[in-house]
C-alpha cells in the first residue's frame, strides 16, 4: 500500500469511525467494563451474587507484575479492580492504586474497625467506591461523596447493586440497605446472632448469613422492602461466612468451634438444603462457583488442618482436594476462579497470608505459586491481584482486549487510525490486531466493534 493510499484509507475510515460511533456509543454506554468480560472485580467475591469467578484470562505462571510498597492493606480483605485502579481497605484509609502498576493515586481517611482478620472488602460501583465505616467516595479522586453512614464494626463488607447498598452490622444484629447516591437509610433487617457476612444479591432477592455459637442462619429477604422470604436454620454449625448464589442455589459454608465445618447447597427459592452439609475444615470462606462445580479452602491455623476443595454443584460429591500436608486454604480465604484455575491463599499465622497457589481447577494440581500475598483474590484483565503483609501482588502480564488496538489502555481514535493504516488488507484471521474482530479482513466491521468499547 503505497502513502497516498494510506492516507485515503485513514480519511476514510476517521470519517466512518465518527459516523459510526455517534450511533453506537449512545446505546454502549451502559456497557463498560464488567466482571462478565473479565475487565474488572467491582466486589467482594466478583460480583453481587459472590460468585468468585472471572472471565478474565489468568497468568499461568507467578510472573510479579508489580508489588506495592507496604500501605497497611488488611489481611482477610479483598480488592476492587475498576477504572484502571486497585481500591483497597488499609483499616484507616480507602486508597486507589494504579492497576498497571501499583502506584497509590489517591488515599482518603476511613475508619473501617472490623473483627478478627476482618474481610471487610471495597465494592466499585458506578464511579463511586464504598466501604464500611464511611460510606462512598468518588473512584476518581478519592473524595467525599456521603460519609459517615455505613456500620464499621463488622466483618463482612458492603454490596452495591440496583442502585443499593447491603452491609451488616457485626455486633449490631442487623443488615442495613442505603440508597447508593445520597446514602439515606431505606430499611434494616433484623437478624438472630452476628450480621457478619457479606449480603448477596441475585434474580431480584437479596440473601443474608448470621450466627450464635452454633446457631446457624441463612436468611432470604425482598431487597425493595427488606421483607423476610424465607429463612434456614437447619445446619449444625454457624454459618460465619457470606453467601454465594449460583444456579438457583445458595452455597453456604459453617464454622465450627469446636468441630470441622461444613458446606451446603440450599435452594435459592425457598431456602431448602439440596445437599449436605458435607464435612471440610472449618471456615468462614465465601464459596466460588463455575462450571457446575463449587470451590471452597477452609482451615485455621493451631485449630484444624488446611485445605481446598472442589465439590459438584448439583449434589455435592467430592471431586478433588488438596492433600493436608501442603496447608493450601484458610478459614479467611474465598478463592477466585478464572481460566480453568483456582486461586487460593496459604496462611502466615493466624490472620495473615504468606502466599498463593494457582491450582488446575480440573484437577486440584499445582499450576504455580509465589511466597507472598494470598488474601482472596481479585481477577481482571489478565491479572491476579492480592493481599499480603500489608502490600498488594499482581500476578501476570497486561492483557489489552482485541479493541485496544494500540494497547494504549483507551479506546479511542487512536485505535480506529490504526486500523484505517490497514484498511482493506486481508489475511489469517487475527493475523494483526487492527483485524479486530478475527475475520481476516480490515473494514468497517473492526471500526464497529472498537465504536462499540468507546471510551473505555
Amino acid at each position: 500500500m503505497d502513502k497516498l493510499s494510506k492516507r485515503k484509507g485513514i480519511m476514510s475510515v476517521l470519517l466512518t469511525a465518527f459516523m459510526l460511533c455517534a450511533l453506537v456509543v449512545p446505546a454502549a454506554m451502559p456497557a463498560l467494563a464488567s466482571l462478565a468480560d473479565g475487565t474488572s472485580w467491582e466486589q467482594f467475591h466478583g460480583d453481587a451474587a459472590h460468585t468468585g469467578y472471572s472471565a478474565s484470562t489468568a497468568p499461568n505462571s507467578n510472573v510479579l507484575a508489580w508489588m506495592s510498597e507496604d500501605i497497611g492493606a488488611i489481611p482477610g480483605s479483598s480488592v476492587a479492580v475498576a477504572e484502571g485502579k486497585v481500591f483497597v481497605n488499609c483499616g484507616d484509609s480507602l486508597k486507589a492504586l494504579d492497576e498497571s502498576t501499583g502506584a497509590v493515586l489517591w488515599s482518603s481517611p476511613a475508619s473501617v474497625g472490623g473483627q478478627c482478620g476482618s474481610w471487610s472488602s471495597p465494592a466499585y460501583h458506578d464511579g463511586k467506591v464504598f466501604i464500611n465505616g464511611e460510606g462512598a467516595y468518588s473512584a476518581a479522586d478519592g473524595s467525599p461523596i456521603w460519609t459517615g453512614i455505613l456500620p464499621g464494626n463488622t466483618n463482612g463488607g458492603p454490596m452495591v447493586v440496583e442502585g443499593k447498598v447491603f452491609v451488616g452490622d457485626w455486633g449490631g444484629n442487623h443488615y442495613y440497605c442505603f440508597d447508593e447516591d445520597t446514602g439515606a437509610p431505606l430499611w434494616t433487617f433484623e437478624v438472630s446472632g452476628y450480621a457478619q457476612g457479606t449480603p448477596a444479591y441475585a434474580e431480584g432477592k437479596v440473601y443474608f448469613t448470621s450466627w450464635g455459637y452454633v446457631g446457624d442462619h441463612t436468611y432470604c429477604v425482598d431487597p425493595e422492602t427488606g421483607t423476610q422470604i424465607w429463612h434456614q436454620d437447619g445446619l449444625n454449625l454457624d454459618t460465619c461466612g457470606s453467601p454465594c448464589v449460583a444456579d438457583g442455589k445458595v452455597f453456604v459454608t459453617t464454622y465450627g468451634f469446636y468441630a470441622d465445618g461444613e458446606i451446603a447447597a440450599l435452594d435459592a427459592s425457598d431456602g431448602h438444603i439440596i445437599w449436605g452439609p458435607v464435612t471440610i475444615q472449618r471456615t468462614d470462606s465465601t464459596p466460588a462457583y463455575a462450571d457446575g462445580k463449587v470451590y471452597v479452602c477452609g482451615g485455621c491455623m493451631s485449630y484444624s488442618d488446611l485445605q481446598t476443595y472442589c465439590f459438584d454443584a448439583n449434589t455435592g460429591a467430592l471431586i478433588w482436594e488438596t492433600p493436608v500436608e501442603l496447608g493450601l486454604g484458610m478459614w479467611t480465604c474465598s478463592v477466585a476462579v478464572a481460566d480453568g484455575k483456582v486461586l487460593v491463599g496459604k496462611n502466615l499465622g493466624l490472620f495473615e497470608y504468606g502466599g498463593i497457589f494457582a491450582l488446575d481447577a480440573a484437577s486440584g494440581s499445582e499450576i504455580w505459586h509465589y511466597h507472598h500475598g494470598g488474601s482472596s483474590p481479585a481477577v481482571a484483565n489478565g491479572k491476579v491481584f492480592t493481599i499480603g503483609e500489608g502490600k498488594v501482588w499482581a500476578f501476570g502480564s497486561i492483557a489489552y482486549p482485541d479493541w485496544d488496538v494500540n494497547q494504549d489502555g483507551s479506546i479511542d481514535i487512536l485505535d480506529v487510525a490504526r486500523v484505517g493504516l490497514h484498511w482493506g488488507e486481508t489475511g489469517d484471521p487475527g493475523w494483526i490486531r487492527e483485524d479486530v474482530n478475527n475475520d481476516g479482513s480490515v473494514n468497517i466491521l473492526d471500526v464497529a466493534v472498537i465504536g462499540l468499547h468507546w471510551g473505555e
